[in-house]
């Protein structure tokens, strides 16, 4: 059990650093329509997925989940701040005068969730003992969530000590922790009642690419506005 947990976390761990690059990459080159290609690129492969599985409603449920709300949302708050516009021209201004730029908070966005994913798994795989709903995820514990949002707690502290923000940003990465675990439970809720253990195997360690983006799906864009309202 205990050859496997740790094989599964290298692989996790590998892959996860593969990932993270594209993604530095992004948040040096500050360009909106490279950024957008990426999440665009990320949002199809997840939604080719939910086909592929034959998960249910796939127009009302998987579309809008990964295109109305999750790919738009993104693009939309992005590009308001990024790219100048007369319409959002004061905010624009507001943000070009910021040393944090939009990029730099969805990197903080993504490493929160990370942290969060990382530390459930590290403290549920461990010490977990308490299920929280077995019938859809039976390795869903509240050790882990108790230790994911403690590293989300942390990160904030983090956050408020070295960009000199308000507090605020203590809740604001607890919530996206809680927004992480709905996500993440979602996507299991589907792969149960599909009978299957990953949207696919593109990923080693991680499996699919939405297996992936669960965590990611529901709590980045409501997290990114709160670090626009609190940072900027």
């Amino acid at each position: 059990m205990a050859k496997e947990y740790n094989s599964n976390l290298l692989k996790r761990t590998i892959t996860g650093l593969i990932i993270a690059i594209p993604l530095v990459l992004i948040v040096f080159l500050e360009n909106y329509w490279v950024f957008v290609s990426l999440i665009s690129i990320l949002s199809i492969a997840s939604f080719y997925e939910w086909i592929k599985n034959s998960f249910r409603r796939p127009i009302l449920w998987g579309f809008s989940l990964i295109f109305l709300y999750f790919w738009l949302l993104i693009s939309l708050l992005v590009g308001v701040l990024s790219v100048p516009s007369m319409a959002f021209k004061e905010m624009y201004d507001l943000h070009d005068a910021s040393s944090v730029s939009v990029y730099h908070m969805i990197l903080l966005v993504i490493i929160n969730t990370a942290i969060f994913d990382t530390c459930a798994y590290f403290v549920g795989s461990n010490f977990g003992k308490t299920y929280i709903s077995p019938a859809v995820s039976p390795n869903k514990t509240l050790e882990g969530l108790i230790g994911g949002l403690s590293g989300n707690f942390i990160l904030g502290l983090f956050i408020s000590y070295l960009l000199s923000v308000s507090y605020w940003s203590l809740l604001v990465c607890s919530i996206g922790g809680v927004l992480a675990f709905y996500g993440d439970l979602l996507i299991s809720f589907h792969k149960r009642d599909k009978s299957i253990k990953d949207t696919g195997n593109l990923l080693p360690g991680h499996g699919g690419v939405l297996d992936r983006m669960d965590s990611h799906l529901l709590a980045t864009p409501i997290l990114l506005l709160f670090f626009i309202l609190i940072i900027l």
